[in-house]
């Protein structure tokens, strides 16, 4: 049975068909224009090599770039520098092959690498049309002898239209490929474990792991081949710009009431989960506090998502490292006297998929009990040794 798409995932690859249909009518015409460069013929060459030269470096470029999904922020940052290429062009009448062939060379290159899902017929068809209708543009320039002045104009309003498309429609791989410089500095974040090698690009699933510092869902993300949707309680949900940009990603708001009798946010999940995306829930509900205790018992929100969507795929994680870091409760508070991080190493355990089964799921203590055992063996797979098994309370010690 196909996985449904999530609005992200299926808005991502709608969005990479619309740039790559622009950069395919748009070609022909960038061609043109940096092969009839005034010279001689044998300066004409040189710009067309460096042309296609640049175009293969920068489409390699995000194929070594390590996250598929983050991959599509090349076409953001690398439109913009079209753009400046293509105004310096239109308004000096020079075209330099090598800006233009890396610049588009990096767009195709990060289509290619980050755009998901099958390909239908009538994108094909769509991608086709362009080329043509490219090629007849092109060719009508060439016919009225103007390619500076009308190809290089409409080319600038295409790379216009590009960025501007791409800014507003990739953003949220563009906004998390400009975070990455400053998470390197802070964080040396690695991930491990089967499940990072089979984890569906589509469709819904859960992950869920163990919580130590304000920054765990960034750690998660950081590993997933995919866009997650995270949980995040109120009072940094709720900041200014925060705010904004967790509506924008999808975040899913938390209530921090100690007592609940209502919890929107698990409905939130399964309807997050309805819609084929990747949820990501720290099951204890609490950030680790001491030294002696890893791990806490599960709060019950996480089986009654499972409760209302039983076949859900569960990725079990344990997070190594966070344990110490400057947003963690160890030594204090978060961010009290413990030094900044700078290349702390973080590690990702992910275990194999998993489906909780019915019999399980039948008991809400049950249930969080074998997560929790889940959890704790996502360890093993970064050579940690093992926690002690967890078992069910003697009656009455439920907590």
């Amino acid at each position: 049975m196909p996985q449904p798409e999530s609005p992200q995932v299926r808005n991502d690859r709608m969005s990479a068909l619309v740039a790559t249909a622009i950069v395919c009518l748009t070609l022909p015409s960038v061609a043109l224009l940096v092969y009839d460069v005034p010279g001689t013929t044998a300066l004409r060459r040189v710009p067309v090599f460096w042309f296609l030269a640049a175009g293969v470096v920068g489409a390699s470029i995000p194929f070594l770039y390590w996250a598929r999904y983050r991959a599509l922020g090349f076409v953001a940052f690398a439109s913009s520098a079209w753009v400046l290429a293509t105004a310096h062009g239109a308004y000096w009448h020079e075209w330099p092959g090598w800006p233009h062939g890396l610049a588009l060379g990096l767009i195709v290159g990060a289509l290619a690498r980050g755009r998901r899902g099958p390909e239908s017929v009538e994108d094909n068809y769509a991608l086709v049309g362009a080329v043509i209708v490219g090629f007849c543009l092109a060719w009508g320039f060439v016919v009225a002898e103007r390619p500076f002045t009308s190809a290089g104009g409409f080319v600038l309003v295409a790379s216009i239209a590009l960025a501007f498309w791409a800014w507003t429609r990739l953003f949220r791989p563009a906004f998390e490929m400009g975070m990455e410089p400053i998470t390197w500095l802070a964080f040396h974040i690695r991930g491990r474990g089967p499940g990072l090698a089979n984890f569906p690009l589509t469709g819904p699933c859960l992950l869920i792991a163990n919580h130590a510092c304000w920054f765990d869902p960034l750690f998660l993300a950081k590993v997933a081949p995919r866009p997650v949707t995270p949980m995040m309680t109120e009072r940094f949900y709720d900041l200014p710009i925060l705010r904004w940009l967790m509506r924008a990603f999808g975040v899913i708001r938390v209530t921090e009431r100690a007592i609940k009798k209502n919890a929107p946010e698990i409905q939130d999940a399964i309807a997050a989960l309805d819609r084929g995306e990747c949820v990501v829930i720290f099951p204890e509900g609490y950030l680790r506090r001491t030294e002696d205790r890893p791990l806490r018992r599960f709060g019950q929100g996480v089986w009654q998502i499972l409760q209302a969507r039983p076949e859900t795929p569960v990725f079990a994680c344990w997070l190594e490292g966070s344990w110490g870091t400057y947003t963690s409760y160890y030594n204090g508070p978060p961010t009290k006297r413990k030094k900044r991080d700078f290349r702390r190493p973080i590690m990702v355990g992910v275990s194999e998929m998993v489906t909780v089964p019915v019999g399980v799921l039948a008991e809400h203590l049950q249930t969080r009990i074998y997560l929790m055992n889940l959890v704790a063996a996502a360890r093993l797979h970064l050579g940690l040794p093992a926690l002690p098994r967890f078992e069910l309370p003697a009656k009455g010690d439920d907590e």
